[in-house]
């Protein structure tokens, strides 16, 4: 079995995972989420779930297809902050360090 590298961030009941447009890894991954339903009895909704490309990908249908969940694309809005934007875009240059404490602290 080939290794799987994933990184990944966490923040209460979001969590974004990085990984190779690999469709093996994909299903692996699919197991994972299956299993940690299965253990602890918490459920993953994947039709609120998205895949991101970075980059141009041609089998972004079939990973998507293999989870259960839509494509999209950066820039997005994650957590209320911009999420892959460009760093002179207006997104960026109207949140001040106040809105940003604000936001992550809840």
């Amino acid at each position: 079995m080939a290794e799987m590298k994933v990184s990944h961030l966490l923040f209460e009941d979001d969590t974004i995972v990085f990984c190779d447009n690999d469709c093996e890894k994909i299903v692996n991954l699919s197991c994972i989420l299956i299993w940690f339903q299965a253990v602890s009895g918490l459920s993953v909704n994947l039709t609120k779930s998205s895949i991101l490309p970075a980059g141009q990908l041609d089998n972004m249908q079939i990973l998507a297809g293999v989870l259960d969940c839509k494509i999209d694309f950066f820039p997005i809005t994650y957590l209320g902050l911009p999420l892959g934007a460009k760093f002179e875009e207006k997104a960026i240059g109207t949140l001040s360090l106040g809105d940003l404490r604000n936001r992550l602290s809840g």
